[in-house]
């Protein structure tokens, strides 16, 4: 509450709260039209009458879900009120209820309100529960394509409803002609114009004053223009120039406390099975508004939060009589764009909604339908602009025509229908895609494992010391919009981890594909990452996994990112990483220096003990042994050849590499064996090794071991206990180099 109180004082003295004003009395004038036109498509037919009566609870709902989600929701500029879509089901069973209650006009009223009102402590108890329980995740596999679709069509339905709210004309092919009638394309086409000129300028600048400074100057514009021609207030909103048909007087409340003995339950009772369908509706709603807001603000949701945050606004508003509702993709995006991305945007609209809702809204006539229309048809064009123009570039193929297809059918039939479309096309993209296998492989932090690299004896004391700080996920089948979900919640979680881990290692060596969703997972753990300072290494990408990344990535963030050729190299690449951060940080502290070089001594007596006791071993070797000497680059080992013996390193450094020589299967250094199996017998070498400096070896042929074992068979078995502990010194050895 603390922390609640203090934001909410920063934010009233930063600049934010002009836009918030803005935002927030435009979002209540939408809101206000919103609940007359909702009041009129539940009370229709038999209950007509009680249209602007029945609006007192829809903006009742309207002030106290904007307010409740503001202080209690995780999206700074959310705004919520009741949508449409339970009131186009409660059309349904107001149609019932209107013939069955005709013998009492009031009581059929008064019964569909507390209908209204039951549906939204329905909808509150569903999401409570859920957001009590943190089962959120349960429904939150609503694929990218999906997602991308539904922001598409949503666009195309934004644009069209805002020049129907300009002119009252659907546009459709039909009506075409009536569109382009003189009076009437005066009425939408300054609204068209205001709303492209919008997209333009808040796609190159980004400003708070923006969307203020277009509300002032296109109201007073348009007054000027009315008082040229002596058009009236009155007379610009009967000609549909200006906002009108907002009553002047209080709505709420609707009616007395008493008049709830009207209600006749066995009618309520009855439409059960109408109102868990309105649960199911506000399910799906909320679900696709917090995929679709974190798809085109690039904001990370709680999900569970939001659940709480809503559920409480729908159950005060429930009580109230209001239907159900939530924050819409439309409207977050409009405090996003305009820079409003603060709880006073929601607080704002609803205490203005309040406002109107007791005192009566006839002050809000004087702005031009032009103005909110407008501004409806900017967060339209941005969204067709996002999901059907730059979409191309960032998502493959077959993701992109799922995303078209959805948006046709969200814009010609129905947001529903279209869901139900993308859901069928995603699964069949997931039946042919899903490769059934466990999407980590395996997982360990550097102290489980280390790359193949010698290091230095300081640096080894580094890496054992700090090896926990790096976290690696090798990732194997097919990364899908399930799978991905699942997979970066895991990463998030590791990121959120005491302390955080400096290196995240992501080897893809058994990935055999991936979908955008995959993509944009992986985009929000890079964006987490850079808030934790932790560093990414990606190892064994692709190509297009690659190009994909970069695509939806930002240059800046894209170039943190390293990119190695194999598991191996990552963590090699992690643990210079993990070397160079010590060195930065506390090589200059006397405590951490101190504690290193008790460490690296401790190692260098012991790697010194064993170089001992390997060069004494050489010495009484020497009788038995051959020298050889190599340059850089030349090979030591050729895989396929028949070996003349084991070869001890006594100097430089070696490496053994795959076939494509891209892999480094092993390295090297002083006293380490290769092809131990050569000093037993014939033996045909399984890899090939080179050296990396100019290095000197000790070889030993299998004719000199057996004369070994007859003159002197202690010191062979001296020999046969360095072989074994040569082999066994560290993990992931090659057999056939003798690791």
């Amino acid at each position: 509450m603390r922390s609640l109180a203090l934001e909410l004082v920063a934010d009233l003295r930063s600049p934010k709260l002009t836009a918030a004003l803005a935002i927030g009395l435009f979002t209540a004038l939408r809101r206000i039209v919103s609940a007359l036109s909702q009041a009129a498509i539940i009370f229709s037919g038999p209950l007509a009458a009680y249209a602007v009566q029945g609006a007192g609870p829809l903006l009742f709902g309207a002030c106290v879900l904007s307010v409740t989600t503001a202080l209690v929701g995780g999206f700074r500029g959310a705004i919520s009120a009741p949508i449409s879509a339970p009131a186009a089901a409660l059309f349904t069973i107001g149609i019932v209820v209107g013939p069955e209650l005709a013998q009492s006009p009031d009581a059929a009223f008064v019964t569909m309100l507390a209908i209204m009102g039951l549906s939204s402590v329905a909808t509150a108890l569903c999401f409570l529960l859920i957001g009590r329980f943190r089962l959120a995740n349960l429904f939150r596999f609503i694929p990218y394509p999906v997602t991308g679709g539904f922001l598409a069509g949503l666009g195309w339905s934004m644009v069209t409803g805002g020049v129907t709210a300009m002119c009252g004309i659907v546009p459709r092919w039909e009506t075409l002609p009536l569109l382009f009638d003189t009076n009437i394309l005066l009425r939408w086409a300054p609204g068209v114009v205001i709303g492209l000129v919008l997209f333009f300028v808040t796609k190159r600048w980004r400003h708070f004053l923006i969307f203020p400074a277009v509300v002032v100057l296109v109201t007073g514009l348009y007054h000027v223009v009315l008082y040229s021609l002596g058009m009236s207030v009155a007379e610009s909103g009967e000609a549909g120039l200006l906002v009108s048909g907002i009553p002047s007087g209080a709505l709420w409340p609707p009616v007395a406390l008493g008049d709830l003995a009207l209600v006749d339950w066995g009618v309520v009772v009855s439409q059960i099975p109408g109102l868990l369908g309105i649960v199911l509706i506000m399910l799906v709603f909320l679900v696709l508004m917090v995929g679709t807001v974190e798809a085109g603000t690039g904001v990370e949701m709680d999900l569970n939060r939001e659940f709480r945050a809503e559920g409480l606004g729908c159950l005060i508003a429930g009580l109230g009589g209001s239907t159900p509702g939530c924050s819409t993709t439309g409207r977050a995006l409009v405090s996003y764009l305009a820079g409003a991305n603060t709880r006073w945007t929601g607080i704002i609209t609803g205490l203005a909604v309040g406002a109107v809702m007791v005192l009566g809204g006839g002050v809000l006539n004087i702005f031009p339908m032009a103005l909110i229309g407008g501004l409806v048809v900017c967060v339209g064009v941005r969204l067709l602009h996002d999901w059907l123009l730059s979409a191309p570039r960032r998502l493959p193929r077959a993701d992109f025509a799922a995303v078209l297809l959805i948006a046709c059918i969200v814009g010609a039939v129905g947001f529903l229908e279209g869901l139900a479309v993308g859901l069928v096309v995603t699964v069949i993209f997931f039946v042919v895609r899903f490769s059934g296998v466990e999407v980590v492989g395996d997982s360990f932090t550097g102290e489980d494992r280390q790359s193949r690299r010698i290091r230095l004896v300081t640096h080894r004391a580094i890496l054992r010391n700090e090896g926990k700080r790096v976290r690696a996920y090798s990732l194997r089948g097919y990364l899908f919009f399930g799978s991905a979900s699942s997979l970066g919640d895991r990463l998030k979680n590791a990121l959120k981890s005491e302390p955080a881990p400096k290196c995240l290692l992501l080897d893809f060596g058994d990935v055999t594909g991936f979908d955008v969703s995959a993509i944009n997972a992986f985009c929000r753990v890079v964006r987490l990452a850079r808030d934790t300072h932790t560093r990414i290494v990606l190892s064994a990408g692709t190509e297009a996994f690659r190009s994909s990344m970069r695509r939806n990535l930002p240059e800046r963030s894209f170039g943190d990112l390293s990119w190695e050729r194999d598991l191996d190299h990552g963590l090699e690449r992690c643990e210079e990483i993990l070397i160079g951060e010590w060195t930065r940080v506390h090589s200059a502290v006397e405590e951490r220096r101190e504690a290193l070089l008790g460490l690296s001594f401790d190692e260098a007596l012991r790697q010194l003990e064993r170089q001992a006791a390997f060069e004494a071993l050489v010495d009484q070797l020497e009788p038995w042994l051959e020298t050889r000497i190599y340059a850089a680059g030349e090979s030591l080992v050729v895989r396929g050849e028949r070996q003349e013996g084991v070869q001890l390193l006594t100097s430089g450094r070696a490496v053994a590499r795959s076939d494509d020589d891209e892999t480094r299967l092993q390295e090297y250094g002083p006293g380490d064996a290769i092809t131990p199996q050569a000093a037993f017998g014939d033996h045909v070498a399984e890899i090939s090794v080179e050296a990396e400096i100019p290095s000197r070896a000790a070889l030993m042929t299998a004719a000199a071991r057996r004369s070994l074992e007859g003159q002197d068979l202690a010191l062979a078995l001296a020999m046969d206990k360095h072989l074994i502990g040569a082999i066994l010194k560290r993990p992931g050895g090659v057999p056939g180099a003798g690791r």
